[in-house]
């Protein structure tokens, strides 16, 4: 027989729960995940997701996909428990669907990781702020190239920061047994993003208690011990980098060592750092000491991967990338400017004239000639408030935030009217004006209109809080499948029956020039040599090899670009791969040669002469972006060759 529950605590737990439904679950919850999912659109399977669901694809197609040199080097993918969730999405949903919804669950995971963070160091509505501006704030950092937390994409990275967010929000609240669960849950899922985590964790501690600082060390020697008897793993930190392939690598992902970053990646690191200092400054305790340890693992993390990884070439410290810590240290920066914005502007003049500054350094974040000197302004102006606050008049505090804004608009409009103008121009389907919108010209507006809310409490209308939050959400289940037709063919299309019996006579490799994926998610066969296929190849000296081998041969053929081993240099027309005769020849003679060669043809474009291959027209052309000389163009295919290489 149950136990009596007394009416009195079952009235108060009634109150409670709704309390806390009204409290997290209100139309600004709402609104906020809409904001956060506009401001990254599915784009389908891109990047890194590549990689991740074709492991899936191979490890559901072991004779076919599986015998991909990439997969069968696999250097990579036994660290992550990923692989499995991965493997049984796409056998239950089939592979385009599973990619979607492994993106919607990344949202959701890592909007209640931000939720949960921001609501330990703001209260209020001052919570929404901060989770809107770290969905609409930039977040560039590290690499020769912008590379963003929360990527709503089919990889473990956005769990994996949701997760660490979460054990973060949960160390914050004194309950490190969850704290360590979340994390550890991070590094089961990815334990490169979960370093972050772990970092700041063991930096807190180390600080609020001398004894967990020399356990700490006790471990890190004992680790050092182990590497130098050789423990698996481990024993790669006094391994060098194979010297014949370093060069490699720095050509082919130079986000690996510091030394090849471009000067547009530090400003915003020096941006972050003054927004978590200004920001720490107001909290008090635990909280204080966590910001100052997400710099610490930030920075730290960039500073140990050019002395260990770039200078000292230690193949652990390359692999384990220690630079990408700084995830944390953007969201923490980005959240930061949040609450700093609420809370400096109720301060009075003196504060108000720092976040104007804030604002400016946000604005030029990639600018270093503007940002560093703004940075250390705000800085100076928060610290020594009672020396400058008599200078800060109504007068001038209006002057400043002219300027600011003024300036702040112009810089904005100029960075994004090219942009905007590109997108407009761009085929049907394959422009995107809507992130240009949200991510670009609409950032500093929405963010002052979610400050003034914050700030001003205005009273609305609960219509037509009710109409937006229906226009909002009708446009983002519009807007947020972004997939280009294209990407869409690529994802849920097969081949024709007729080209199908055409490929299943000769099983085996297929070369699909400037191809990535397209050989996997497509015919369900190995490529013979994609520039996909180089991103892992830090993790496999024999992977690296081969695939090296393979890709110049294709340079010396002509039939790839002549800087696939740098895809990140300026590109030129006169690089780009040329379909021919001799090359086919030369490539289709050889003993290891793929069965079939795939050929993009262009618009107008007639076949290479002499070439025979069957034609296979695409229910609707494509459009490829391509960059050569300086510019941007489109590139028109409505069909694919497929020429028989080899017989096996």
């Amino acid at each position: 027989m149950p136990l009596p529950v007394p009416d009195s605590f079952r009235k108060k737990w009634r109150e409670s729960i709704a309390r806390s439904l009204a409290k997290n679950y209100s139309p600004a919850a709402l609104i906020a995940f809409l904001v956060f999912v506009l401001s990254r659109p599915y784009r389908g399977i891109i990047q890194d997701a590549h990689i991740y669901m074709g492991r899936a694809l191979a490890d559901l197609d072991p004779a076919g996909v599986g015998r991909d040199l990439m997969f069968v080097h696999d250097g990579q993918f036994g660290f992550s428990l990923f692989r499995l969730v991965a493997d049984a999405m796409v056998w239950g949903l089939g592979l385009a669907l599973a990619a979607k919804s492994l993106a919607f669950l990344a949202a959701l995971a890592w909007f209640f990781g931000i939720f949960a963070f921001a609501g330990q160091f703001a209260k209020g509505a001052t919570v929404w702020v901060a989770v809107i501006f770290t969905a609409l704030l930039p977040n560039s950092y590290g690499a020769s190239y912008p590379l963003g937390f929360a990527e709503l994409n089919a990889i473990p990275r956005p769990f994996a920061e949701a997760l660490v967010l979460a054990g973060l929000a949960a160390f914050a609240a004194s309950r490190s047994g969850i704290a360590l669960l979340f994390i550890a849950a991070a590094a089961l899922l990815h334990p490169i993003m979960a370093l972050a985590g772990v970092a700041a964790v063991l930096a807190v501690l180390s600080w609020e208690d001398k004894r967990w600082f020399r356990l700490f060390a006790l471990g890190a020697a004992l680790s050092l011990l182990a590497s130098w008897l050789g423990v698996p793993v481990l024993d790669r930190l006094f391994e060098v980098v194979d010297l014949a392939l370093k060069s490699l690598h720095e050509s082919r992902s130079p986000f690996l060592f510091p030394s090849q970053w471009p000067v547009e990646s530090f400003p915003p690191l020096i941006v972050q750092t003054a927004t978590l200092a200004i920001a720490a400054h107001a909290q008090q305790g635990r909280h204080r000491v966590i910001l100052a340890a997400i710099l610490v693992a930030g920075l730290g993390g960039i500073a140990m991967a050019a002395m260990f990884g770039d200078w000292l070439s230690s193949l652990l410290i390359v692999q384990a990338q220690p630079w990408r810590m700084a995830w944390l240290m953007a969201v923490a920066g980005a959240m930061a400017f949040g609450i700093c914005s609420v809370n400096l502007w109720r301060e009075g003049p003196s504060a108000r004239v720092v976040l104007a500054v804030l604002v400016l350094c946000w604005s030029f974040e990639t600018q270093l000639e503007v940002a560093a000197p703004a940075a250390i302004l705000a800085l100076l102006l928060r610290f020594r408030a009672a020396h400058f606050a008599p200078w800060f008049t109504p007068r001038r505090v209006a002057t400043v935030w002219t300027f600011t804004l003024g300036v702040s608009a112009i810089w904005q409009l100029r960075l994004y009217a090219y942009l905007w103008h590109f997108a407009m121009a761009a085929p049907a389907g394959y422009g995107n004006p809507e992130l240009v919108l949200m991510r670009g010209l609409l950032v500093l507006p929405l963010c002052a209109l979610t400050v003034f809310f914050a700030i001003a409490k205005p009273r609305i209308n609960p219509f037509l809080m009710g109409a937006g939050v229906a226009v909002l959400l009708a446009v983002a289940l519009a807007l947020w499948d972004h997939r280009t037709p294209a990407q869409r063919w690529m994802e849920e299309s097969h081949p024709p029956p007729d080209i199908a019996a055409l490929l299943d006579r000769h099983p085996g490799e297929v070369l699909w020039i400037d191809g990535l994926a397209e050989t996997w998610f497509v015919l369900g066969r190995p490529q013979w040599a994609s520039p996909l296929q180089g991103g892992p190849i830090i993790f496999s000296n024999v992977l690296a090899a081969e695939w090296r081998r393979r890709m110049q041969l294709l340079m010396d053929m002509r039939l790839a670009d002549q800087k696939s081993f740098a895809p990140w240099s300026e590109p030129l027309s006169a690089n780009r791969a040329r379909l021919s005769q001799a090359g086919v020849r030369r490539l289709c003679e050889r003993a290891d040669a793929p069965a079939w060669i795939v050929a993009p043809l262009e618009q107008g474009t007639p076949p290479a002469p002499g070439v025979d291959m069957k034609r296979w027209t695409l229910p609707r052309p494509h459009f490829q972006m391509i960059k050569a000389d300086g510019d941007y163009t489109w590139r028109h295919i409505d069909a694919l060759g497929v020429i028989l290489c080899r017989k096996q």
